[in-house]
Order: structure tokens, then sequence, then C-alpha cells
């Protein structure tokens, strides 16, 4: 995710979420040996639509690739807005 500038505030919500996840994944695409990214999608755990940005509650960070022969696939759930 890029740095704030001076006085500006730093991105928040699902937009920055799936902007960080993009750059640590760009980042292994460029490993050796490299992720090649099938999909990473940000999504309510109830339907699995894409949230968006200013999204309250849970959603499902989804992220598949490989590496070689080999298939990764990984979820992670994340909670956005006050904990209640």
């Amino acid at each position: 995710m890029a740095s704030a500038s001076a006085g500006q505030p730093r991105p928040r919500g699902a937009d920055a979420v799936r902007a960080a996840a993009r750059s640590v994944l760009d980042q292994a695409g460029r490993s050796v040996p490299a992720l090649v990214l099938d999909y990473m999608a940000l999504v309510d755990p109830a339907d699995f639509t894409e949230v968006p940005d200013d999204h309250t509650g849970e959603a499902i960070l989804a992220v598949a690739g490989r590496i070689g022969t080999t298939r990764l696939i990984d979820n992670i759930t994340l909670t956005f807005g006050a904990p209640q």
C-alpha cells in the first residue's frame, strides 16, 4: 500500500485492503519461483459478492495462485468497522 503524504490520511476500508494485498501478491509474482495469481477477491461471506469500499462487518479475503505445479489457496476473515 502506498504511504500517505504528510497531512493526507491513509486509505482505509475494503479498497485499502485490496491494494495492500495486491502489493504483496505483485511482489510474490516477482519472486523466484514466482507466484502466478489465479484470483484475489474480498467478498461478503453470505453470498461471495465483492464488498464495496464502505463495507462494514465481516468479509473474506480469498486468494489462489500457483508456484510451479503447486496450487495454493487461502482465505482470511476480516472485520470492517467498529467492534460490536
